[in-house]
């Protein structure tokens, strides 16, 4: 290959052409040959014999006998050198060593070797002048007087001459250093290691453990590995979620609610029920339609107007200047104790309080009930100036409220609040002005001062072989039915959520009720899931076909006695209920579950009380003197 121009040769044609030319001792002559430079000349190739060697690899020994041969001088020259593992890689073509430089002003090819004008004989001159300085570097490494290493020297490898072998330069070997390649490792501070900095690109816990610069520039660009890390990001970014929810709810200042009932030291626990365990309950009757034993009372139709009430054409909610009927107990209602007495069963409750036996594992609150248990009936009661009849706002919501009984929009307050609005609005949107529908007989207990619109429903239940529970189940109202049955008497239950501060609750009812309902309702299940759970259950309890759920607002969320109206949305009992997972299996599994509890107990009076901060519930006995109190 003819790296400078002209027709320079490698040294190996160099010196075949050399052989091929017999020595002369005149010098060179610079005139061209006639024959040479005639345009008529052929080139001549002339293939160069091959030494065969019988012994081994290599041309044989017997070469460096014949003097007249000037191919073996060429050849010892070039002989093969052994492999080393110890020895330094020597450079297959020095273009920059000490005998003879290519460029800038090297003397190698001096004249002709760059250009055209150069003559065969300055050419040959050179080879010559190579030639010496070859036998020069191979004589030096012989003596060993410069360059010798280990092995023989400089020149020489095991003793073998080539030309190939390596040479030191101290003069590179001083201008070495090392250079480390190596990756670097991150610091742990910063946004890719652990416990990287908030803010930063990748930072959070343990996402991008580890990884540099030079990690992202070698990683893999293929489309699979590019889906595997956006697999592994997603990973990462909900584990950094959870890690955020924790931290969050941890830092969250923990509510302490107080009890329902003042827990006296003497009072013994009996028995303790887990939430967990009533949740696994399960029981299907045999006869899931209920028996009606009596019916009392009248209702009032629903003013289908309220239906229509939009936010923007709010109606305000009117206060109601008498208080509402007084809800008896089971014990103390005399139809209850006609019943015990003829023997149509052995358990007797009301609804209210079956739906809070049934519903037990959804609340949060502290509430109780009274367990009665004489000659094998049990009855369940609410306790005397308890507050198991005020209804509870935002029981399960993810901020907890406030216990304070002095705060507008604490526990205490908004119990009250809420119970007030459900009535001022049952009675505000039942309206009076059109024939009541009489269910039967007006209700014995109600006086003359009672004109609410309530009807009770006596139901007998075989929950099982041994057990016939006797409950009383309240019904409301009545609405008029669409479709064929248009007009038809529907048994409907009234109840109002009220909201007290959006900026609370999540969800602004003057923004979304009317464009996003499902909405509403849903964060309203999250926020109140006990209380729907408790009203659905006794709607199924009562047979009411529907529940119409009224939307009532503070005129101003500081001003707890102001409300508006602002609309009213219907659903069918079996369809609500299905919608908040509220399954009948669960419910009796629940009830039956607690009674059974009862029934380990000896007769006499026992308290059950959910815990404040736990749950459970907790079953107290205690001495016959303080069941005056109860």
């Amino acid at each position: 290959a003819d790296w400078f121009g002209g027709d320079c040769a490698t040294p190996r044609s160099r010196c075949a052409r050399r052989a091929r030319t017999a020595p002369s001792s005149s010098p060179p002559s610079h005139r061209p040959s006639p024959v040479a430079d005639s345009p008529r000349a052929m080139a001549s190739f002339a293939l160069t014999s091959i030494a065969h060697s019988e012994d081994g690899f290599g041309p044989k020994s017997a070469i460096a006998d014949d003097a007249n041969d000037a191919k073996a001088a060429q050849i010892r020259e070039m002989i093969y050198a052994p492999y080393n593992k110890t020895d330094k890689f020597g450079r297959a073509a020095d273009w920059f060593g000490d005998d003879g430089s290519y460029g800038g002003g090297g003397a190698r090819y001096e004249g002709g070797s760059r250009g055209e004008g150069g003559s065969r004989g300055d050419r040959a001159a050179a080879g010559s002048r190579e030639q010496g300085q070859r036998d020069a570097r191979g004589r030096h490494g012989k003596d060993g007087t410069a360059g010798s290493t280990a092995t023989g020297g400089a020149g020489s490898v095991g003793g073998v001459e080539t030309v190939f072998n390596f040479v030191a330069n101290v003069g590179e070997e001083e201008s070495f250093s090392l250079v480390d390649n190596a990756s670097s490792r991150s610091s742990g501070r910063g946004g890719g290691g652990r416990g990287g900095g908030r803010w930063q690109q990748g930072g959070g816990r343990g996402f991008g453990r580890g990884r540099t610069n030079g990690d992202e520039a070698g990683r893999d660009l293929g489309v699979g590995a590019e889906r595997e890390r956006a697999r592994q990001a997603r990973i990462q970014s909900r584990k950094q979620q959870q890690w955020n929810t924790w931290a969050y709810n941890r830092q969250q200042q923990q509510v302490q609610y107080s009890a329902s009932i003042d827990i006296r030291p003497d009072w013994e626990v009996v028995e303790t029920v887990m939430f967990p365990e009533i949740t696994k309950q399960s029981l299907t009757l045999a006869e899931s339609a209920p028996t009606d034993l009596a019916t009392y009372g009248s209702l009032n139709w629903f003013d289908k107007s309220y239906d229509r009430v939009t936010p923007k054409s709010e109606v305000t909610l009117r206060r109601r200047a008498d208080e509402p009927t007084q809800n008896l107990t089971a014990s103390d209602d005399p139809v209850m104790q006609k019943l015990a007495s003829e023997g149509a069963g052995n358990v007797f409750a009301t609804d209210a309080v079956l739906a809070a036996v049934m519903c037990a594992a959804r609340s949060n609150y502290s509430w109780d009930i009274v367990v009665k248990k004489k000659d094998g009936k049990i009855f369940l009661d609410k306790r005397k100036d308890g507050n198991f009849d005020l209804l509870t706002v935002s029981e399960t919501a993810q901020e907890a409220i406030t216990d304070d009984p002095e705060d507008i929009n604490g526990v205490p307050q908004l119990s009250a609040e809420g119970t007030r609005v459900n009535s001022a609005y049952c009675q505000q949107t039942l309206s009076a002005d059109r024939a009541a529908h009489r269910l039967g007989e007006p209700v014995p207990f109600f006086g003359e001062n009672d004109t609410d619109s309530v009807a009770y429903k006596y139901r007998k239940w075989n929950v099982d072989e041994k057990t016939q529970l006797v409950a009383r189940c309240e019904l409301n109202g009545v609405s008029e039915s669409k479709g064929m049955d248009k007009g038809k008497p529907l048994l409907t239950l009234v109840k109002a959520l009220n909201e007290f501060d959006s900026k609370v609750t999540g969800i602004d009812w003057r923004l979304k009720i009317e464009t996003q309902r499902g909405a509403v309702i849903a964060n309203e299940l999250k926020n109140n899931a006990n209380k729907l759970a408790k009203w659905t259950a006794m709607a199924m309890l009562s047979g009411a076909e529907q529940i119409k759920l009224g939307f009532v607002s503070r005129l101003h969320p500081r001003d707890p006695n102001s409300h508006v109206i602002l609309n009213t949305q219907t659903y069918k009992t079996t369809d609500f209920a299905q919608q908040i997972n509220l399954k009948e299996s669960t419910m009796w599994g629940a009830f039956k579950l607690i009674l059974e509890t009862c029934r380990k107990f000896p007769d006499g009076t026992f308290l059950c009380v959910k815990d404040p901060s736990k749950g459970l519930l907790r079953f107290y006995s205690f001495e016959e003197k303080a069941t005056s109190m109860f």
